[in-house]
């Protein structure tokens, strides 16, 4: 009987083998489809696969952000004639939850490659900001901040909305954080903290008592602050222009603050976080990684020196064999750059500088001025995203 057993799983694993092969063909055809439509997987979502079901059927099973996608997909398998089942679900996901926005009600809401407090720190949102909810599961929140990033929070960390009340707070008189960090109070006599609070955080105020307003944090919680570390959202949003010096201003608030993997906040920040955030601060919101970051705005020739270079220009290190971006800083004058590496500090490029970074100097790759750049998506000013 052995023999026989042996023959009938061959033909078993050869059958598997030749459905197998026949699928792959379509397979390689939508990910074509799929990298059209997100060449970049940090900030948009397609995995669509092909694969067998029972006896001759063919099943699409996955998910994409862009109905597009599927569609053309679709259409793939009915220009063969080809009959599937359809089991890719669209994200948001309308049908799980009504809730499909959501508001960062912590300090700093970290955000995760999976849902899992171990997976790695992709990089975080501030108390106010706005996001999509794509997806729950169990205890976390799959969501897409305004720079477009994906990624994982714990769903403690955001208040859930749904759109008429995302829109609500969008019309409330709201206010924004200035300082790098600081607390809210439960009443004036300031002696039992709410919350503390990081450099952009965005709440809603209730009442107004001269030197201090009475806020609301997105999940309800109410407390007191100091109003001179305050500016009001909407006005400050509608008129901010990404200048040199108040860029240089609050990029040096942050001077010794830690790096931190992941990090867009004062309590720690990556390089790219680091820019991320003086930008945000300044009106703009900026694409999160600086090898996306380096596509935005206008290149400077550096090929000379850096007799082009104005403050307020990002410079990009990395390697030019192969070609990569891996760090970026924020010109401010005189050969020198603010930048986060280890902590935020400022080093030149010129040898005959006591604070010459011989690394930065050789790994220099490209420059970029976002300052008086038209608006597009990567360097959007506040006031023209939707979602503020």
């Amino acid at each position: 009987m052995k023999p026989i057993y042996t023959i009938s799983i061959l033909i078993l694993l050869f059958i598997l083998s030749c459905q197998s092969k026949s699928v792959a063909p379509f397979q390689i055809q939508i990910d074509s489809i799929s990298k059209h439509w997100v060449p970049d997987k940090r900030i948009g979502i397609c995995d669509i696969k092909v694969i067998n079901g029972a006896g001759e059927q063919i099943i699409l099973k996955g998910e994409s952000m862009f109905p597009q996608a599927k569609a053309e997909a679709l259409k793939l398998f009915r220009n063969e004639g080809i009959s599937i089942i359809d089991s890719v679900v669209i994200l948001p996901d309308t049908l799980a939850s009504e809730k499909q926005w959501a508001l960062v009600n912590l300090s700093v809401a970290n955000i995760r490659s999976k849902p899992a407090h171990s997976s790695e720190m992709l990089t975080q949102a501030i108390m106010g900001t706005p996001m999509r909810v794509l997806k729950i599961f169990e205890g976390w929140v799959m969501v897409q901040t305004p720079d477009r990033y994906i990624g994982w929070t714990n769903k403690n960390a955001v208040q859930l909305m749904t759109y008429s009340e995302i829109t609500h707070w969008q019309k409330s008189p709201r206010m924004m954080y200035l300082r790098g960090d600081g607390s809210l109070f439960s009443d004036l006599s300031k002696t039992s903290v709410v919350s503390d609070l990081v450099a952009g955080a965005i709440v809603v105020m209730i009442d107004n008592h001269k030197r201090n307003i009475k806020v609301e944090l997105p999940d309800g919680r109410t407390g007191f602050v100091s109003s001179q570390d305050w500016v009001n959202f909407n006005s400050w949003r509608d008129t901010v222009m990404l200048r040199s010096e108040p860029m240089i201003t609050f990029g040096k608030q942050f001077m010794g603050f830690p790096y931190l993997w992941g990090g867009t906040s004062s309590k720690g920040m990556d390089c790219s976080g680091f820019v991320k955030t003086v930008c945000f601060l300044n009106g703009i919101i900026l694409e999160r990684d600086a090898s996306q970051q380096i596509h935005h705005g206008v290149e400077i020739d550096i090929t000379q020196g850096y007799d082009k270079l104005q403050k307020g220009d990002l410079l990009f290190f990395g390697s030019r064999t192969p070609y990569r971006v891996n760090h970026v800083g924020i010109y401010i004058g005189n050969s020198e750059v603010i930048h986060e590496s280890g902590n935020v500090h400022i080093n030149s490029l010129e040898k005959s500088r006591t604070n010459f970074n011989p690394e930065l100097s050789a790994n220099l790759v490209g420059a970029r001025r976002i300052i008086g750049a038209s608006a597009e998506q990567g360097i959007l000013p506040t006031r023209m995203h939707q979602w503020y």
